[in-house]
């Protein structure tokens, strides 16, 4: 038996990077029965996934694909753009799942997006009779769609992994849904040189991306947000601060976030951007676990701050980072909506907040954080019945 990862996508956004490995490791299969379609194989060697699982590079799509989906598109208007991508791109790989084989639908909240290959590519296996798990995933009332609700029925195992998303799915009538952590939970910390400021100080780290500072505007409703928190932290504290670009992805690269940020600070001397781009998931994390504090917006730079049990603000705007900081048993302070258009200081109080519970945060997530992480491994309970 083989497992499948179609929607693996690539390392540049280190929370694919950190799902792959982390779920390698609690499936515990050798990389030749586990098999990802990488669009950056490369990439995705450097940082280390070809360790954990095989890799498969990504079709590229040719000026001759894009001629011939642009004329099936006329041909047929029934298609839809997902439909022609899908099978430019993905069916040859699917093809080769068997019956005797998993597929496991990676991607975490893509469910909380529009109608997308997750719909696709589960249903194209489904009719194949091909065992399906969609895994580690979030999803709410707002994300829902009928075709949603026609794949999830379709998926043969459903891994919810926080509980508003477990019984958003049990509410629709779902039977066939689990809930445990996140797989990228289970990853340690890897070793690795720390920013020279770290000797003397004491850092706050900070993930902050395009989508919740719109477009990289500081003078956005968060952005203004944003600037009253680091103002704070520069003229009341002596915290260093230390920007964690995440998603390296193009459109969606935090390093560019950052960069306007540390511009709009470099005077202070007390504010840098770790250069993420030569530092695997797992690296990053260690560099997180020697923060004081963390302040993230990426799901998966914040699970590596509440995995080593840093006092850490959720930039929550989904109910992703509600259910986990719920089940974590973290206060509802610890996660600000960053795209609430009326906020006013919701950011600094949080923080405020933060400082002041400072150790009781870091017993809670102490206390939890042991059995919530070997929680996961349950999965392989759930599979093996498949």
């Amino acid at each position: 038996m083989k497992y499948f990862f179609p929607l693996h996508f690539d390392g540049d956004n280190r929370g694919c990077e950190g799902i792959a490995k982390g779920t390698a490791s609690i499936i515990g299969a050798s990389k030749n029965d586990l098999i990802g379609y990488s669009r950056n194989v490369e990439l995705d060697s450097r940082l280390g996934i070809s360790d954990y699982i095989s890799l498969i590079p990504q079709h590229p799509v040719t000026v001759i694909d894009k001629i011939q989906k642009k004329i099936e598109g006329i041909l047929n208007p029934e298609f839809s753009r997902t439909d022609l991508y899908f099978k430019y791109q993905y069916r040859k790989f699917l093809k080769q799942i068997t019956t005797n084989d998993i597929m496991i639908s990676t991607g975490g909240d893509m469910m909380c997006y529009g109608n997308n290959m997750v719909n696709v590519t589960n249903n194209f296996l489904h009719e194949r009779g091909v065992r399906t798990v969609l895994w580690g995933c979030s999803m709410g009332e707002q994300n829902y769609t009928p075709e949603k609700h026609e794949t999830l029925r379709n998926f043969s195992l459903i891994y919810a992994r926080e509980s508003l998303s477990y019984n958003f799915f049990k509410n629709l009538g779902l039977k066939n849904v689990v809930c445990l952590p996140d797989p990228a939970f289970v990853l340690e910390p890897q070793v690795t040189a720390l920013p020279s400021f770290f000797g003397d100080n004491e850092v706050i780290g900070i993930n902050i991306s395009p989508y919740i500072l719109k477009g990289n505007n500081m003078c956005s409703t968060f952005g203004k947000e944003l600037k009253s928190l680091l103002d704070f932290i520069f003229n009341e504290t002596k915290l260093y601060v230390l920007l964690i670009p995440h998603v390296l992805w193009h459109g969606q690269d935090d390093r560019e976030t950052a960069s306007v940020i540390e511009n709009m600070y470099r005077k202070t001397n007390r504010i840098s951007i770790l250069d993420s781009t030569n530092l695997n998931y797992q690296q990053i994390r260690f560099i997180i676990s020697k923060c004081k504090f963390f302040i993230g917006g990426r799901t998966h730079a914040v699970i590596s701050a509440y995995s080593t049990c840093i006092p850490t603000i959720a930039l929550g705007y989904s109910i992703k980072s509600k259910g986990i900081a719920k089940d974590l048993e973290l206060n509802e302070k610890l996660i600000v909506n960053a795209t609430a258009q009326n906020s006013k200081l919701n950011l600094l109080n949080s923080f405020t907040y933060l400082m002041d519970d400072y150790q009781n945060i870091k017993d809670t997530l102490f206390s939890i954080m042991p059995t919530y992480k070997l929680s996961t491994f349950l999965i392989k309970d759930y599979i093996s019945k498949l």
